[in-house]
């Protein structure tokens, strides 16, 4: 019972420094692109801070359902 509670201490301890490592990538990201002037290299650098905010939030919606059941590959429903 104990080895389970810190498996799932140590999961959560994870996801949230995957979540913490996500944030500050967008704000990063999006902090660089403030500081440059208009064109293709601000569009690429606010075009990465949206792909890490899409990925802080996926992250956020399926992060704690990491031991839930799954289908079977070709069952339907």
């Amino acid at each position: 019972m104990v080895r389970r509670r810190r498996a799932v201490s140590l999961q959560k301890e994870i996801q949230s420094s995957l979540a913490h490592d996500l944030n500050a990538g967008a704000v990063a990201a999006l902090d660089a692109a403030r500081e440059m002037l208009p064109g293709d290299e601000r569009t690429e650098a606010i075009n990465k801070a949206m792909v890490f905010r899409n990925a802080a939030e996926i992250h956020r919606l399926l992060g704690g359902k990491c031991g839930a059941h799954r289908p079977h590959e070709g069952s339907f429903g």
